[in-house]
């Protein structure tokens, strides 16, 4: 958070997360929706106003995220202060889980972008393990006999054993076959200031394996996007040649964390594909299968 506590340079959420509406809902409902005399309301604000500190950071630690930024902070110079500082956030970080109660060596200013981070870290991509068939996929490319979803282990497969909640694999075939997925960032819940300024590491994994009977390629291509689609970051695997009865005989994981890629990043077009290289009819060729992009804190 920046020292100065400039409105302008305070990251908002457009608007609240699942979490914080339900928050925001139990408190409308606790209050009971009747309007209290002004009086009162004025007692109430003299006694917060004469709070020590630490107190009334655990008071403000007990609101939704989303209040605190959009109507919080708009209270008085005092409360703004402590919204815009790093010790509220902090708190509410330890509060719910998402670092330490103690002995926590990492210092960093910015805890209120860390807080909305956390909140929102989930894998991006949808279906990607094709429960849903190709649901979720664009620019599609059925080369040869096409994508098709399988059953782990399949035919000269192995087990997934890295996550014993995927069941399901895509396959490739005798020509090259292609996928991808276009997430828009602000949609996701990141806003432009988040995105241009703290720039947060965006991590994308992918899984590919082959057949112990047929030798396939394999490639990944990630490429970080302005608002006009412009390209400002790309990485590209190569086509990554997987011999038949390979000595990894199995699922090998390929990652790439995209850092410092400077402003204007709106979208992430995660693209992956895969064929054999015996051109046998039917599906011999790269399987790939529990791909993710993830925005990290």
């Amino acid at each position: 958070m920046d020292g100065d506590g400039d409105p302008e340079s305070v990251g908002q959420p457009e608007e609240a997360s699942p979490e914080e509406q339900q928050e925001e809902a139990c408190a409308e409902e606790t209050s009971g929706g009747e309007e209290r005399p002004e009086d009162e309301r004025e007692e109430e604000a003299a006694y917060l106003d004469e709070l020590p500190e630490p107190l009334l950071l655990r008071v403000l630690a007990e609101l939704p995220a989303a209040q605190l930024v959009q109507a919080c902070r708009l209270v008085c110079l005092r409360w703004k202060e402590l919204v815009d500082g790093a010790p509220l956030w902090l708190l509410k970080c330890q509060q719910e889980g998402l670092v330490p109660q103690e002995g926590l060596e990492d210092e960093r200013d910015h805890w209120q972008q860390f807080y909305f981070l956390s909140k929102r870290r989930r894998n991006l991509l949808r279906n990607p393990c094709g429960e849903e068939d190709l649901e979720g996929w664009c620019d599609v490319e059925h080369g040869g006999d096409g994508w098709r979803v399988e059953e782990l282990p399949g035919d000269c497969g192995v087990e997934f054993i890295h996550d014993e909640s995927v069941k399901k694999y895509f396959a490739s075939s005798f020509e090259w076959c292609r996928k991808a997925q276009i997430i828009d960032l602000q949609a996701e819940g990141y806003w432009e200031e988040l995105l241009d300024t703290t720039q947060p590491a965006i991590v994308v994994k992918d899984w590919y394996s082959g057949r112990r009977d047929a030798g396939c390629l394999y490639e990944l291509t990630v490429k970080l996007l302005s608002e006009h689609e412009d390209v400002l970051a790309e990485f590209n695997s190569g086509q990554v040649a997987v011999p038949a009865d390979s000595d990894d005989g199995g699922w090998i994981e390929i990652s790439h964390t995209f850092t410092d890629y400077g402003p204007g990043v709106r979208f992430v077009r995660f693209e992956h594909g895969g064929q054999d290289c015996v051109y046998w009819k039917g599906w011999f060729g790269a399987r790939v299968t529990n791909s993710s992009v993830w925005v990290e804190p």
